[in-house]
């Protein structure tokens, strides 16, 4: 259970480093481009490869990013809701009528999701704290490496966030020690008012309100 939240959260904050890049841009241009995202709407797909799975496993949902608040709705194999405000989380699976809240401020939510801050404010000196980084741009494409310094503060060995020039991030790969690792794509849609009444009804949902 707790590893669905860890892995969720992670996508949100990385997926918030969705800001438009092109091959001349350095590492401070695409952060300062993050900073400046607002509403984001995003079909996902995730495929997880454990060593302990015969077969890779896959989910797709949707994902809604607002300044007060955000949503992930997996949509299949079995559908999960994700939501946060600025305080708390709230983790509803509907199948099994299943409900976990918590501060963000936990020591499972910090480790998970607390380090990647500073990807969401588009701050580098903190950034540069907890990860060594390397950022690369091309005529094809761009991408930011991220590798903790402190192991015992990340879930991760190692992560990637890429995208095409002039277009926000559209995939993400995530490395654990012992070798797993999942791969995401994700595709922006357009945030308009059905879409803000659709994520205020999830929240409420994933509330129990």
């Amino acid at each position: 259970m707790q590893s669905r939240v860890k892995q969720l959260l992670l996508l949100l904050s990385l997926l918030l480093m969705s800001a438009e890049a092109i091959a001349e841009d350095t590492l401070a241009s695409v952060l300062s481009m993050a900073a400046e995202q607002q509403y984001l709407a995003i079909d996902y797909q995730e495929v997880r490869h454990l060593q302990l799975l015969s077969e890779p496993w896959q989910a797709t949902g949707r994902m809604f990013v607002s300044p007060d608040a955000f949503v992930i709705e997996q949509a299949s194999p079995q559908r999960q809701l994700l939501a946060a405000n600025k305080q708390r989380f709230w983790l509803f699976l509907p199948e099994r009528e299943i409900r976990r809240t918590g501060m963000l401020t936990t020591p499972m939510a910090i480790k998970s999701f607390g380090l990647f801050k500073p990807l969401m404010r588009g701050d580098r000196d903190a950034l540069e704290r907890a990860f060594d980084i390397q950022f690369t741009a091309t005529a094809k494409q761009w991408q930011i490496e991220l590798k903790p310094k402190r192991s015992s503060k990340s879930l991760y060995k190692r992560i990637y966030v890429k995208g095409n020039p002039s277009q926000p991030a559209d995939q993400m790969k995530t490395e654990m020690e012992d070798g797993d690792y999942s791969e995401w794509s994700f595709k922006q849609k357009t945030f308009d008012a059905d879409i803000e009444e659709r994520v205020k009804a999830l929240m409420d949902e994933a509330r129990g309100l």
